[in-house]
C-alpha cells in the first residue's frame, strides 16, 4: 500500500516531524503513519508514541460513548417542522447519526441516549403525520 504522504514527510526536518508525531488529533492517520515511518527510518522515533496514542484513544472513546447534546435551536426547528420533511430529517439525524473514532475505527452514536430517544420520537411522529397529511390531501382531491 502506497502512502501519499511519504514524499512530503521525507522533506521535513527532524524537529518538524517530532512536533507532528504528537499531534494525533490534528493529522490524518495516514500522515501520522508516514511520520512515524520516517522517524523510525531516521532512528529518532520516540518510545512513548504508542502509550500516548492509547491514552488519546481512551479519552476519545470515553467522550464518544457519552455522546453529545443536540442544539436547542435544532430541536425547536425539528418540533416546529413535525408536519413535514424538516421534522423527519432532523429527527433522523438526532436518532441515528453516528461518528467514527479516529483511533479504533469504531462507530458510536453522535448524540446521547436521551437525545436519540427524543430524535426517534420526532422522526416517527413526523413520518406518521406526514403520511396522514399526504393521504388526507389525496382523499380530499377526489
Amino acid at each position: 500500500m502506497i502512502n501519499n504522504f511519504q514524499e512530503t514527510v521525507e522533506n521535513k526536518s527532524n524537529d518538524e516531524l517530532l512536533e507532528i508525531v504528537y499531534q494525533f488529533d490534528q493529522w490524518s492517520p495516514e500522515m501520522l503513519e508516514a511520520v512515524e515511518h520516517e522517524l523510525a527510518t531516521r532512528n529518532i522515533l520516540p518510545t512513548d508514541i504508542s502509550i500516548r496514542k492509547q491514552q488519546s484513544a481512551e479519552i476519545e472513546e470515553d467522550q464518544l460513548t457519552k455522546g453529545k447534546e443536540p442544539s436547542l435551536i435544532g430541536q425547536i426547528i425539528g418540533w416546529l417542522g413535525v408536519f413535514g420533511f424538516l421534522g423527519i430529517f432532523i429527527g433522523y439525524h438526532y436518532a441515528f447519526s453516528k461518528v467514527r473514532s479516529r483511533y479504533t475505527d469504531t462507530q458510536y452514536f453522535r448524540y446521547n441516549e436521551t437525545s436519540r430517544k427524543n430524535g426517534s420520537y420526532l422522526f416517527y411522529i413526523s413520518m406518521c403525520l406526514s403520511v396522514i397529511a399526504i393521504f388526507y390531501k389525496i382523499m380530499t382531491a377526489y
